[in-house]
């Protein structure tokens, strides 16, 4: 069962943290699309081609759309297509999730989008000040 991803994000955001992906793994385990949105860019013609992107990625299993902000013009994109059954929507993307969603190419749509939220909340961590923690060091 393979689903298919649709990174669709901001200028550059999803491309990068593919190369970022790819450079880890070698290869990622699903395919994976990357629509880019640019200030000039015309929201109705974005919402066509997001469309054609669904069609060529969804297999029969379905697509889950990653988006890099909530509210943002991308995620406003994605909401178009929040109504089929066949597409979820994950908005605040970062590397953890996506490889996170790379580490298990064998979910179905329900349990990897839970595990994009999950992984993308577990790679923000405050790292704490270890000068901090010692008494002995101001």
């Amino acid at each position: 069962m393979t689903i298919g991803i649709l990174l669709l994000t901001h200028n550059d955001i999803g491309a990068q943290l593919l190369l970022a992906a790819k450079s880890t793994y070698g290869s990622v385990p699903i395919r994976t699309e990357v629509l880019s949105i640019d200030h000039y860019d015309q929201p109705s013609d974005l919402t066509n081609l997001a469309k054609q992107y669904i069609k060529l990625l969804n297999k029969g299993n379905g697509v889950l759309i990653l988006t890099d902000m909530f509210g943002s013009t991308p995620s406003n994109i994605a909401r178009e297509f929040s109504h089929l059954k066949s597409v979820n929507i994950v908005a605040g993307i970062n590397l953890s999730m996506l490889l996170h969603v790379f580490n298990y190419p064998e979910l179905n749509l329900k349990d990897l989008t839970k595990a994009a939220v999950e992984g993308g909340k577990n790679g923000v961590i405050q790292i704490e000040n270890e000068r901090k923690k010692s008494n002995n060091i101001k």
